[in-house]
């Protein structure tokens, strides 16, 4: 009986999940997460209050990131993902393609900042013949200053490789992010979700 109540609970939630996210987003605890909140109550106000930062590419959309779009109302807030019937959890400026493709469809130097978060991991981006590819893609198409924000788990299972071996990453400078004081920062999370800042010289 517990498995069949449990069993309804996730069908409901996913319903509420690609029906309305917006409501998911008052009632479902998965933005709550230390890692997501560290997101969304510090490093989007700093990329929303610097002037610098008018073009945002967000990587990767699924249900809890539609309303990001508000939080950068007063940006060119742009979303890629690779798969098409994610369309509806992105951006009004929007691009279905793999990351590694992106130069394809914006000029260089055309973004002011790229945020990769939680798609450097296994089921995503999970090998480096497929992570170098993206990295260049986001270095290409930044400006020089512009930053690159990574978000990933910082465990064997669960990160494709250590960012540090990363050849396309040591092209960029680690960036010393003021609200947290460091280029690298651990949430407080069991799957050890880390945000490491870049910025292009």
């Amino acid at each position: 009986m517990r498995a069949v109540i449990r069993r309804a609970k996730q069908s409901v939630q996913e319903l509420i999940r690609s029906r309305a996210p917006g409501l998911a987003w008052h009632i479902d605890p998965f933005h709550r997460f230390e890692d997501r909140r560290v997101l969304i109550d510090v490093i989007f106000p700093y990329l929303i209050g610097d002037p610098g930062v008018q073009r945002v590419l967000f990587v990767g959309c699924d249900w809890y990131t539609k309303p990001y779009e508000r939080r950068f109302s007063r940006k060119e807030y742009w979303t890629l993902e690779v798969e098409d019937n994610k369309r509806r959890y992105g951006a009004k400026r929007h691009i279905v393609a793999p990351l590694r493709s992106l130069a394809a469809y914006v000029a260089p130097a055309f973004f002011d900042a790229i945020i990769c978060n939680g798609v450097f991991m296994v089921t995503a981006i999970e090998t480096p013949e497929e992570a170098e590819p993206s990295f260049v893609a986001c270095y290409t198409c930044l400006r020089p200053g512009g930053l690159f924000i990574l978000g990933w788990n910082d465990t064997a299972e669960l990160r494709p490789y250590p960012p540090e071996e990363s050849e396309t990453l040591a092209r960029f400078r680690p960036f010393l992010f003021p609200s947290l004081a460091t280029h690298r920062y651990l949430t407080d999370t069991g799957y050890r979700h880390v945000y490491s800042f870049f910025v292009k010289p």
